[in-house]
């Protein structure tokens, strides 16, 4: 069923882009264009889901995860941040601020719903429920959004996150039928992601982007079944197609 989504976001176009996605996707969408006002919309009217910027004029989206999360009434709805973060810690401090998650901007329009509807509680369904959910995993944002215009055509939903612990935070709350991640990440490389991955959620076919500079570390991954198959950079978009086609053949065999 659809949503009721407030994006709290000061940049007028950006708020638009996002409100006429979220639409077009079957939900509800009311905006703010700063903090106080968007903490008011939520308080008074209750969404499913609060996507908000961080740096906002009146209220800065901290002050307002931290106020939703001490109201009683508001406590339990997801926060999403959406922000340019760019320093080492900005992650952090937005998980702890009591953000569920976050997006990178400039947001990436090809997956931008689906990232959202990852985030909805479970009594509130996705507008058009997906399958199959492909998973891209890669700390470089235009490497991501590179990597989402390959894919583009194809019959799957595609969620990104910029770290693993992003992706793990994703798929503990959405089925992803396979995850396509980077090798080099800061903090939890690609093998490490993929370990907690396959004890979690085995089913899930686990790919890996490398250079052979890379190779070791993925081998012992493989050999200890951890990861499905290693891809080499750099690719092509049509060799992509193919190997992502048989993973989800694959996980349909795991069924």
């Amino acid at each position: 069923m659809p949503a009721h989504i407030l994006i709290v976001e000061d940049d007028p176009s950006t708020r638009e882009l996002m409100a006429c996605l979220l639409q077009e996707a079957g939900h509800a969408v009311s905006g703010a264009g700063d903090g106080a006002n968007g903490l008011r919309l939520a308080l008074d009217g209750r969404p499913d889901l609060v996507v908000c910027e961080l740096r906002l004029p009146s209220m800065d989206g901290y002050e307002v995860a931290r106020a939703l999360r001490a109201d009683p009434g508001c406590a339990r709805i997801p926060l999403l941040a959406v922000s340019a973060l760019a320093q080492a810690g900005d992650r952090e401090r937005v998980l702890a601020a009591g953000f569920d998650g976050y997006l990178c901007k400039p947001i990436e329009p090809a997956s931008f719903v689906a990232e959202v509807e990852a985030f909805l509680p479970v009594a509130v369904e996705p507008a058009a429920p997906p399958s199959p959910t492909l998973l891209v995993v890669d700390d470089d944002s235009f490497m991501r959004e590179v990597l989402v215009d390959a894919l583009e055509g194809e019959p799957w939903r595609i969620l990104s996150a910029g770290s693993a612990e992003e992706a793990l935070a994703l798929i503990a709350r959405h089925p992803v039928d396979v995850i396509l991640a980077d090798q080099c990440m800061p903090g939890m490389q690609g093998t490490e992601l993929m370990a907690c991955v396959s004890r979690a959620h085995p089913r899930t076919v686990r790919l890996i982007l490398s250079g052979v500079a890379e190779l070791e570390p993925i081998e012992r991954a493989c050999a200890a079944g951890l990861v499905d198959r290693r891809l080499s950079k750099p690719w092509a978009a049509g060799a992509l197609r193919e190997e992502l086609r048989a993973a989800f053949a694959l996980h349909g065999g795991r069924n």
